[in-house]
C-alpha cells in the first residue's frame, strides 16, 4: 500500500479562535453573570451609603511683626526663642486626638445618627440637620452605637423600640403610671429606659412627620467619632514644602464635612493663640507681682518724704548735699538692678527645680539681663519645651522619639542650671561691691547737719522705689502691648464649602465598569478552568489542537432508539450525515475499485461498530456491492445491529474451518452483505495477521464494491494496526465528551508515524448545544420538500430533530 508523508507534531501554542468559539458558545452563561453582576452594581450604587468630599486651605506659617512690636515680642519665650514651625508637627497637631476631640464636643449635631428607613425596611442615606426630628440628651451618659427605632404613630406621637435591649439592670423607668417603654410618647416628653435619657423634638415647624414614618437612630461615641473623623481627615501641602495645606474630609454630608474642617481650623488656629498668650500672662503675672511688693515700699517712702517736709519746712538741699544724693541714688539704682537680676535667677532656680513645663519659662529681657550665654541657653530650653509640647498630642510618652526628646530637655535643663547658678554667684560679688561704694559714700554723708542727712535718706529711698515702680510698670506696658499686637501664624486661605464638595462614593460609572469586567473576567475564567481540568474532546478545535489528522466528517446526535437509523431513517439528518462522509471517503479511495476501509477507534464505547454499520448501508444506497467484515474478534456486535447470527464466521475462516462462502451472509438491506465475527477465538492477532486474512481480502475485492472492516479498539489492542497492508483507509471514530485528549494523542502518534493508511478523524455523537466552531447541520437547509421513500414510511428530509446514534461500542 502507498504510505504517505509522515507531518509534523501538532503546535502546542494558544489557540484563541478556539477560546473565542468556546465562548460564544457558551453566551448563554457569560450573558447571565453580567446581567447579574450590573444588577449587584446598581443595587449597590442604590443602597450604599454615600461619601462626599469636602475641602478647604490653610496657611501654616509664622508672622514676624515689625519694629517696635517685634523688639518687644522679645520678653516672651514662646515668640523669641521659637524656631520656624516645624510643619510636619502642626500637620500632626492637625490630626491629634486632644484637637479633634474638641472639634467634636463643639459639635453636638455630630453625636447622634439620623437615617431613614422606608416600609420595606430599607435604610436610606444618613442624614445631617435635615431630619425633622432632633434628640435632646438629659444627662452625659447614654449607651453609644445602640439603635434604636423610632416610628411615629401620628403628627406628635412615637413610639422608641432599641434594637438590641442592654441588660435589665441598666433599665430605668419613668415616674409616670405605666412605667411601660413600648408605650407611645409625646414629643418633648422624656424616654428614659434601658439607660437612655433623651427627649424627641422637632428641628423646626415646617417639615412634617407623616404616620409610620421611621427613622433609626444612635448616640455615637465621642471616642470612636473621634478616631473615625481623624483617619478620614488628609491634610497636604500644595506643593513641596509649601506652608499652604489642603485640607480634605470625606463624610457622609457635604454640610457635615465643611462643619468639621471650619471648627477643626478655627480651633487649631485658638490653640495657638493661646500658647501664645500663656507666655504673655506669664510674664505680665511676675511683673504685677514684682509691682505689689515696690508698691508698698514707694508708698511708705512717699508718705515719709511729706511727713518730713512739713515738720521741718525744708525744701532744698545744700549743694554738697545734692552732690552726695546724686551719687547714692545711682549706686542704689545699680544695687535695684542687680537684684531684680538676682531675683529672676532664683525664679529660674525654682522653675528648673519644680520641673513644671506646662508653664512658658519668662524671658532673661524682662529683668533686663543680657547675658548671650543665657539668653541662648533659655531659648534652647524653651523650644525643646515647645516641641514636646507639640509631640504629645500624636505620640505616646512610651515611644522612642518621645524618650529621646525628654533627654535632651533635661540635659538642656542641667546646662541652663549650671550656668545660672554660676551666673548667680558673680551676681552676688558685683551686689557686694556696690554696697562698698555706697559705705563710702554714707560716711560722707554722715559729715552734712542731721537734718539734711535725714532728708536724704528719706530721699534716697523714695527716688529708688520710684525709679524700680517706674521701669516696672515700663516693662508691663511692652509685655500688654505685645500681647495685644500678637497675631496668629496660621490663617484660613478657603474655607469649607458645601458647593464645592464632591460625592467619591459610590463611584457610579467605576461600579458599572468593575462589574461588567467581573461579569465578563469570571464566567470566562471559569469555562477556560473548566476547559483546562476537562480530558475529553469538545469541539473541532479540541481535535485539530491535538492532532494534525484531517476530520472527514461529523456524525451528529440522534434521539431515535434504533441503532441502524441509516437504514430505518433515510431522510433524518443523521441519514445526511452519513452522506457527507460517504462523499468525503470519495477522495480518499481515488480510482481503486474496491477501496478497503478500516474502521476502528482509541477505546471501546465511542461508536465504530455502529458507524461501520450506517456507513455501509448509505454506501449501499447508490448500487454498490458493500461487504461489512467484523474482525472485532474479541467483541463482536455487527451481527447484533443487522440482527443476524453469528455462527460460522471470520474466526474460522482465518482457521481453516469454514470457507469463504460460509462466513459471507445476506443482510435485509439491498446490496449489503456482512462477515460476523464468529466465535471468539483464543489468538485473534494472530489469525488477522495471518495470510488467510489477505487471502480473503483479495478475494471480496473480486465480488465486492466497497469493503469495512470493523477492529477492535487501537488504544487496547493492535488488531487494526495489523490491517495496515490490505486496506486503503483508515477512520478513527472519536466521540464527543467521551474520548479523552490522550486517546486523540495516540491516534495522532499513529497518524505521524504512518502507521496506517490515508488516517481520518470521524467526530461522533455531536450535540448542537456543545460542539461549538462547526455548524452541526453542514449547511443542509431543513424541511425544504424533498421526501424519502421508506418502506411503510415517507420521511421530509431533516423533519425537526437533530439526529444520530450513539452506542457503547
Amino acid at each position: 500500500m502507498e504510505t504517505q508523508k509522515k507531518p509534523s507534531p501538532p503546535s502546542d501554542d494558544i489557540d484563541l479562535m478556539r477560546y473565542v468559539s468556546l465562548f460564544i458558545s457558551n453566551w448563554l452563561w457569560i450573558g447571565a453573570a453580567l446581567f447579574l453582576s450590573l444588577g449587584i452594581a446598581y443595587l449597590f450604587n442604590r443602597y450604599s451609603q454615600q461619601v462626599f468630599n469636602v475641602r478647604s486651605t490653610l496657611m501654616i506659617k509664622e508672622q514676624q511683626a515689625s519694629g517696635a512690636i517685634s523688639n518687644m515680642e522679645q520678653i516672651f519665650a514662646g515668640a523669641a526663642y521659637n524656631p520656624y514651625p516645624n510643619l510636619e508637627d502642626e500637620v500632626a497637631i492637625l490630626t491629634s486626638y486632644t484637637l479633634n476631640r474638641r472639634v467634636i464636643e463643639d459639635l453636638p449635631e455630630h453625636h447622634v445618627a439620623y437615617i431613614p428607613v422606608a416600609r420595606n425596611g430599607i435604610q436610606g442615606q444618613r442624614t445631617y440637620m435635615t431630619s425633622p426630628i432632633v434628640l435632646r440628651k438629659t444627662t452625659g451618659e447614654q449607651p453609644f452605637n445602640k439603635p434604636l427605632t423610632i416610628r411615629f404613630t401620628g403628627p406628635d406621637t412615637f413610639t422608641v423600640s432599641p434594637q438590641e435591649k442592654p441588660d435589665g439592670r441598666n433599665r430605668k423607668t419613668v415616674a409616670d403610671k405605666t412605667g411601660d417603654p413600648e408605650r407611645e410618647f409625646r414629643l418633648g416628653e422624656l424616654y428614659n429606659f434601658y439607660g437612655f435619657s433623651f427627649t424627641v423634638e422637632r428641628r423646626d415647624s415646617i417639615q412634617t412627620i407623616s404616620e409610620n414614618q421611621r427613622w433609626l437612630v444612635w448616640f455615637e461615641s465621642p471616642d470612636q467619632l473621634t478616631n473615625i473623623y481623624r483617619t478620614s481627615l488628609k491634610v497636604d501641602p500644595v506643593e513641596d514644602y509649601a506652608s499652604v495645606f489642603n485640607l480634605s474630609f470625606d463624610g457622609y454630608s457635604p454640610q457635615q464635612g465643611a462643619d468639621y474642617l471650619n471648627t477643626l481650623m478655627k480651633l487649631y488656629i485658638l490653640q495657638g493663640m493661646e500658647w501664645k498668650s500663656r507666655a504673655a500672662d506669664n510674664t505680665i503675672d511676675f511683673i504685677e507681682a514684682q509691682l505689689g511688693l515696690i508698691s508698698d515700699s514707694l508708698r511708705l517712702a512717699e508718705n515719709s518724704m511729706e511727713s518730713f517736709r512739713l515738720n521741718n519746712r525744708f525744701v532744698d538741699l545744700t549743694l554738697e548735699g545734692t552732690l552726695v544724693l546724686q551719687r547714692l541714688e545711682k549706686f542704689e539704682g545699680e544695687k535695684n538692678m542687680l537684684g531684680l537680676q538676682v531675683q529672676y535667677y532664683e525664679y529660674l532656680i525654682d522653675y528648673l527645680d519644680a520641673r513644671d513645663d506646662s508653664e512658658s519659662i519668662i524671658s532673661p529681657s524682662v529683668m533686663g539681663v543680657t547675658d548671650p550665654v543665657l539668653v541662648r541657653l533659655v531659648g534652647e530650653f524653651a523650644a525643646l519645651q515647645q516641641q514636646k509640647k507639640q509631640m504629645v498630642f500624636t505620640v505616646k510618652e512610651n515611644q522612642p522619639q518621645v524618650q529621646l526628646l525628654n533627654r535632651q530637655v533635661e540635659d538642656a535643663r542641667a546646662a541652663l542650671k549650671e550656668n545660672v547658678n554660676s551666673a548667680l554667684s558673680q551676681l552676688k560679688l558685683s551686689v557686694n561691691n556696690v554696697n562698698e561704694r555706697i559705705g563710702a559714700v554714707e560716711r560722707e554723708l554722715g559729715r552734712l547737719p542731721g537734718t539734711e542727712r535725714r532728708l536724704i535718706g528719706i530721699q534716697r529711698k523714695f527716688d529708688l522705689n520710684n525709679s524700680v515702680y517706674t521701669y516696672l510698670l515700663e516693662r508691663r506696658a511692652e509685655a500688654g502691648i505685645a500681647k495685644a499686637s500678637q497675631i496668629t501664624d496660621n490663617r484660613v486661605i478657603d474655607e469649607a464649602m458645601v458647593q464645592n464638595s464632591s460625592r467619591i462614593k459610590p463611584m457610579e460609572m467605576k461600579n458599572y465598569l468593575t462589574a461588567a469586567l467581573l461579569g465578563l473576567i469570571i464566567p470566562m475564567a471559569l469555562i477556560v478552568i473548566f476547559d483546562l481540568l476537562n480530558n475529553k474532546i469538545i469541539g473541532r478545535h479540541d481535535i485539530e489542537r491535538l492532532t494534525k489528522a484531517p476530520i472527514i466528517g461529523y456524525i451528529s446526535h440522534s434521539e431515535y432508539h434504533v441503532e441502524d437509523p441509516v437504514a430505518e431513517k433515510p431522510g433524518s439528518t443523521l441519514a445526511e450525515s452519513f452522506r457527507a462522509v460517504r462523499t468525503s471517503l470519495s477522495f480518499y479511495s481515488g480510482q481503486e475499485a474496491c477501496p478497503v476501509i478500516v474502521i476502528s477507534s482509541p477505546v471501546s464505547g465511542e461508536g465504530k461498530t455502529f458507524v461501520s454499520v450506517n456507513l455501509a448501508t448509505i454506501i449501499s444506497m447508490m448500487n454498490k456491492k458493500v461487504l461489512i467484515v467484523g474482525l472485532d474478534l474479541r467483541k463482536p456486535r455487527v451481527h447484533a445491529i443487522l440482527k443476524a447470527g453469528n455462527g460460522h464466521g471470520m474466526s474460522q475462516y482465518l482457521s481453516n474451518s469454514a470457507t469463504f462462502e460460509d462466513v459471507i451472509v445476506p443482510t435485509q438491506i439491498p446490496n449489503l452483505w456482512f462477515a460476523p465475527s464468529g466465535p471468539v477465538p483464543p489468538n485473534p492477532a494472530e489469525l488477522i495477521g495471518s495470510p488467510k486474512m489477505t487471502e480473503f481480502i483479495d478475494r471480496a475485492r473480486n465480488e465486492f464494491d466497497t469493503i469495512i472492516i470493523d477492529t477492535p479498539p487501537v488504544g487496547i489492542v493492535t488488531d487494526a494496526l495489523l490491517l495496515s497492508r490490505i486496506s486503503n483507509v483508515t477512520l478513527f471514530v472519536v466521540r464527543q465528551r467521551y474520548t479523552t485528549r490522550g486517546s486523540v494523542q495516540l491516534l495522532d502518534e499513529i497518524y505521524r508515524k504512518g502507521e496506517m493508511p490515508n488516517v481520518s478523524m470521524l467526530v461522533n455523537d455531536i450535540s448542537a448545544s456543545g460542539y461549538y466552531g462547526y455548524g452541526l447541520r453542514y449547511g443542509y437547509s431543513l424541511g425544504y420538500g424533498h421526501k424519502y421513500y421508506d418502506p411503510g414510511n415517507y420521511y421530509t428530509k431533516g423533519g425537526g430533530k437533530s439526529s444520530g446514534y450513539y452506542t457503547n461500542d
